[in-house]
Protein backbone atom coordinates (compact mmCIF):
# COMPACT_ATOMS: atom_id res chain seq x y z
CA UNK A 1 0.00 0.00 0.00
CA UNK A 2 1.45 3.58 -0.79
CA UNK A 3 1.08 6.13 1.65
CA UNK A 4 -0.16 9.34 0.17
CA UNK A 5 1.62 12.91 1.37
CA UNK A 6 -1.00 15.15 3.59
CA UNK A 7 -0.40 17.67 1.05
CA UNK A 8 -0.58 15.49 -2.24
CA UNK A 9 -4.14 14.67 -0.94
CA UNK A 10 -5.33 18.13 -0.24
CA UNK A 11 -3.87 18.90 -3.68
CA UNK A 12 -6.23 15.98 -5.04
CA UNK A 13 -9.17 17.16 -2.37
CA UNK A 14 -9.14 20.95 -3.36
CA UNK A 15 -9.28 19.72 -7.21
CA UNK A 16 -12.26 17.33 -6.53
CA UNK A 17 -14.32 20.26 -4.96
CA UNK A 18 -12.81 22.58 -7.86
CA UNK A 19 -14.99 20.41 -10.05
CA UNK A 20 -18.19 19.76 -7.50
CA UNK A 21 -18.52 23.73 -7.56
CA UNK A 22 -18.00 23.59 -11.49
CA UNK A 23 -20.65 21.57 -11.86
CA UNK A 24 -22.61 23.23 -9.13
CA UNK A 25 -22.58 26.14 -11.93
CA UNK A 26 -24.40 24.80 -14.54
CA UNK A 27 -27.59 25.72 -15.63
CA UNK A 28 -28.73 22.52 -16.56
CA UNK A 29 -28.27 20.64 -13.42
CA UNK A 30 -31.39 19.28 -11.92
CA UNK A 31 -32.63 19.65 -8.01
CA UNK A 32 -31.51 15.53 -7.13
CA UNK A 33 -28.17 16.22 -8.63
CA UNK A 34 -27.31 19.58 -7.09
CA UNK A 35 -28.45 18.36 -3.48
CA UNK A 36 -25.99 15.69 -4.22
CA UNK A 37 -22.95 17.60 -5.05
CA UNK A 38 -23.52 19.91 -2.44
CA UNK A 39 -23.47 16.86 -0.26
CA UNK A 40 -19.99 15.77 -1.54
CA UNK A 41 -18.62 19.38 -1.47
CA UNK A 42 -19.76 19.47 2.51
CA UNK A 43 -17.69 15.47 2.77
CA UNK A 44 -14.36 16.50 0.60
CA UNK A 45 -14.48 20.02 3.11
CA UNK A 46 -14.72 18.19 5.93
CA UNK A 47 -12.06 16.30 4.62
CA UNK A 48 -9.55 18.90 3.78
CA UNK A 49 -10.48 20.47 6.93
CA UNK A 50 -9.48 16.95 8.92
CA UNK A 51 -5.91 17.31 6.78
CA UNK A 52 -5.21 20.79 7.70
CA UNK A 53 -5.82 20.28 11.39
CA UNK A 54 -3.84 17.47 11.57
CA UNK A 55 -1.36 19.63 10.08
CA UNK A 56 -1.54 22.52 12.63
CA UNK A 57 -1.84 19.43 15.39
CA UNK A 58 1.60 18.25 14.40
CA UNK A 59 2.82 21.97 14.02
CA UNK A 60 1.98 22.78 17.76
CA UNK A 61 2.95 19.29 19.10
CA UNK A 62 6.27 19.63 17.58
CA UNK A 63 6.64 23.38 18.75
CA UNK A 64 5.73 21.91 22.38
CA UNK A 65 8.16 19.03 22.51
CA UNK A 66 11.31 21.34 21.14
CA UNK A 67 12.78 22.34 24.14
CA UNK A 68 13.80 25.48 25.62
CA UNK A 69 17.93 25.72 26.07
CA UNK A 70 18.58 25.72 29.84
CA UNK A 71 19.28 29.32 30.97
CA UNK A 72 23.49 29.80 31.41
CA UNK A 73 24.69 30.41 34.56
CA UNK A 74 26.92 33.11 32.34
CA UNK A 75 25.52 36.85 33.55
CA UNK A 76 26.64 39.71 31.00
CA UNK A 77 25.44 42.03 33.89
Amino acid sequence: MRLVEPDSKLEDLRSVLSCVFEKLGAESLTEPDRVELVTRAEVVQDQIDAIQDVGCDEEHVHMRTTQVPEPSDDRLF
